[in-house]
C-alpha cells in the first residue's frame, strides 16, 4: 500500500510546478510596472504593482525552502559584505563632494560662446556690492511654448551666476498664476517679469539679459536718482496730459517706476539746461524754439550732455519750424528731412481718413544697445525721414536704429505738397524727388573723444567734449499714451532712455547671442519609434535572452 505524501512534500511539488511561472510572471508585472512609470499611466502602475506584489509573495511562499536558506548561504554574506563596502565608498564619494563643494564652489564654462559666463563689468558691481539685493522672478512652471520655457532656464542659469559672484543676492521663483497674491503684491502684468529690489526702490525687468540684470541691480541700489528734463513752451508732448489718445502721462510713470526723477524745463525763463540733468528729452515742439534756447541745449551738448529729440513733421506748411533744431541736429551728424514717411508693406493704419497714405510699422531694427532687446513692432503715425550723415569725425558713431521696407514702391517719404503746404491725399513714390527707400526713422549719435566732426558746415561752437549721446526720432506719438503699451513704442523709448543715462562700464556689456546648432526636429512618429524602442524592445530582447539562457541551464 503506497504512503501518503507528507504536506511538506506536496508543497514542495506545488512550488516546483508552479514557482518557476510565477517568477516570469513576477518579471513581467516589474517591467510593465517600469514602463508604466515612463509613460506616466497612474492607474496601469498601481494595478501592475499590485500585481507584482501579490506574485512575488506567493512566488515566495511557494519557494521559502529555499529562498531562506539562500539568505544565509557563504554566497549572500560575501554579496553583504561587497555592498556594504560601496556603501561605504559612496559614502565617503558623498561627503567628500559636499565639502568640496561648499568650500570650493567653481565651474567651467566650455561653450564656445561662453553662454554661462558673466562679463568683467557685471562681475565688479556684483562684489562691490555692499547692501541686500532681492531678486523675485515670475516665470510660469507650466510653460506653453519652447521659447518660454527656455527663457526660464536661462533667467535661472544667469541668476545662478550672479548668486555664485556676491552672497548679497537672493533669488527667488514665482509661478505668477499659482502665486496671485505676491503677483498682485508687485503689480505683475506680464508672466517672464523679473523684479529687482533693494531699500524700498524696485526695478521690473521684461527681458533675460545680463546687461538689463546689471543695469536693474544699478538702479536699486543707486542712492542719488538721476534726473530727466522734458522741455516745455513750445507745444510739445505734455507729461501731465492724461489722455488716453495722447500725451505723456504714461511715459512719465514708467519713468518714475525705472528710478528716474521727472522734471519739467522752461528755457524760455532758464538760461541754460540744469547740471544735474542726465538726460533732456524734447517730445515733439510744434512751436519754433528761440536762438538762445537752441544755443543752450548746443552748450549742453558740448559739455557731455543726453539729449533726447523727437521732431514731427510739418504736414500743415512747407516751412520748417523747428529749423534751428534741424541744422544744430546736422551739425552733430544727422540730416532730418522736411517730408512724410509713408509704408504699404507694413503700415498701421490709415492717414488722413483716406486708403493711402500709410503709417509706418517697422518689425525690423538695426543692431544697437537700443534695439537688441525689442520684441514687438513700433507704430511711428507721422514721421519724418532721420538719417546719418556719412562725414562724420572717427571718434562719431551715427548710426540708424529703425528702417522702413527696402522695396521701391513700398515706402518712401513724401515730399509733393498742395499749394497750401500740405501734402496730397492721393500720393505714390516718384523717384528722383522723394526720399528713396529704405528709410530711417531714428538715429542714435554718439561721441567718443575730443575730435570734432569734419563737417563743412561746422558752428564756431563745434561739440568738443567727450560722452555725448543724442538720439534723434521722427516722430513723437510713438510713445504717447495710446501706443506706449499697446505697441513696442514704450520699449523703444525706455530702451533710449536707459542708453542715454547708463554709466560707461555698463554699455560695454556685450550681448549674448548663441550660436544656432539645433538638430532636425522629431517628428511624431519619430517619437514614438524612439520610445517603443528604449522602453520596451531592448528591455524585452535582454529579457528573452535571459529566458533563453535559464532555460538552457534548467
Amino acid at each position: 500500500m503506497r504512503e501518503a505524501p507528507r504536506p511538506e512534500e506536496a508543497t514542495s511539488r506545488i512550488g516546483d510546478k508552479w514557482a518557476p511561472l510565477l517568477g516570469f510572471l513576477t518579471l513581467i508585472l516589474l517591467f510593465a510596472t517600469l514602463s508604466s512609470v515612463f509613460l506616466h499611466q497612474r492607474i496601469a502602475l498601481w494595478i501592475f504593482l499590485v500585481l507584482g506584489i501579490v506574485s512575488l509573495t506567493t512566488f515566495v511562499i511557494l519557494k521559502r525552502r529555499a529562498v531562506f536558506p539562500f539568505f544565509v548561504s557563504r554566497q549572500v554574506r560575501y554579496g553583504t559584505n561587497v555592498g556594504v563596502a560601496v556603501l561605504l565608498v559612496t559614502g565617503i564619494a558623498v561627503i567628500v563632494n559636499i565639502i568640496v563643494a561648499q568650500r570650493f564652489d567653481k565651474s567651467v564654462d566650455w561653450t564656445s560662446d561662453k553662454i554661462y559666463t558673466l562679463s568683467d563689468q557685471t562681475k565688479k558691481i556684483l562684489h562691490g556690492l555692499d547692501r541686500e539685493v532681492q531678486v523675485i522672478a515670475f516665470f510660469s512652471l507650466s510653460a506653453t511654448s519652447e521659447q518660454l520655457a527656455r527663457n526660464r532656464q536661462r533667467a535661472e542659469d544667469l541668476l545662478e551666476m550672479y548668486q555664485r559672484e556676491t552672497a548679497k543676492l537672493s533669488v527667488e521663483f514665482v509661478d505668477p498664476y499659482s502665486g496671485a497674491m505676491k503677483s498682485q503684491e508687485y503689480n505683475i502684468q506680464f508672466d517672464e517679469t523679473t523684479v529687482f529690489e533693494s531699500g524700498g526702490v524696485r526695478e521690473l525687468i521684461r527681458t533675460v539679459d545680463e546687461q538689463a540684470f546689471t543695469s536693474a541691480i544699478l538702479k536699486v541700489i543707486r542712492d542719488d536718482l538721476l534726473k530727466i528734463y522734458f522741455l516745455t513752451g513750445h507745444e510739445e508732448q505734455a507729461i501731465g496730459d492724461f489722455d488716453e489718445n495722447r500725451g505723456y502721462s504714461q511715459t512719465k510713470a514708467e519713468l518714475e517706476k525705472q528710478n528716474y526723477r521727472v522734471e519739467t524745463l522752461s528755457l524760455a525763463t532758464q538760461p541754460e539746461v540744469p547740471a544735474d540733468c542726465a538726460a533732456l528729452i524734447i517730445p515733439g515742439p510744434k512751436a519754433p524754439l528761440m536762438d538762445h534756447e537752441v544755443n543752450a541745449i548746443s552748450k549742453y551738448l558740448n559739455k557731455g550732455g543726453k539729449l533726447f529729440l523727437m521732431l514731427d513733421p510739418s504736414v500743415n506748411t512747407v516751412q520748417e519750424p523747428n529749423q534751428g533744431l534741424v541744422d544744430l541736429m546736422n551739425r552733430w551728424g544727422v540730416t532730418i528731412g522736411n517730408d512724410l514717411v509713408l509704408d504699404r508693406i507694413h503700415p498701421a493704419f490709415f492717414l488722413f481718413g483716406g486708403s493711402q497714405p500709410q503709417a509706418p510699422t517697422p518689425i525690423d531694427f538695426e543692431f544697437h544697445q537700443i534695439t537688441q532687446t525689442m520684441g514687438r513692432q513700433v507704430t511711428f503715425q507721422i514721421a519724418r525721414s532721420v538719417s546719418p550723415k556719412t562725414n562724420v569725425g572717427s571718434n562719431f558713431e551715427v548710426k540708424s536704429l529703425v528702417k522702413t521696407t527696402d522695396e521701391i514702391g513700398g515706402s518712401w517719404g513724401e515730399t509733393k505738397r498742395k499749394a497750401d503746404g500740405t501734402f496730397e491725399m492721393d500720393l505714390s513714390y516718384t523717384e528722383g524727388e522723394d526720399t528713396p527707400p529704405p528709410v530711417s526713422l531714428a538715429v542714435a549719435i554718439q561721441h567718443a573723444g575730443n575730435e570734432p566732426m569734419a563737417s563743412d558746415d561746422l558752428s564756431v561752437d563745434a561739440p568738443n567734449a567727450t560722452g555725448t549721446r543724442i538720439v534723434v526720432v521722427g516722430d513723437s506719438d510713438f510713445a504717447n499714451n495710446l501706443f506706449f503699451h499697446g505697441t513696442g513704442g514704450g520699449d523703444f523709448f525706455l530702451n533710449a532712455v536707459n542708453w542715454l543715462t547708463l554709466e560707461e562700464d555698463l554699455i560695454a556689456i556685450r550681448p549674448v547671442d548663441p550660436s544656432e546648432r539645433s538638430l532636425r526636429l522629431m517628428t511624431p512618429g519619430d517619437v514614438a519609434f524612439v520610445q517603443m524602442t528604449t522602453i520596451f524592445l531592448i528591455p524585452l530582447i535582454i529579457f528573452l535572452i535571459g529566458v533563453g539562457v535559464w532555460w538552457r541551464r534548467r
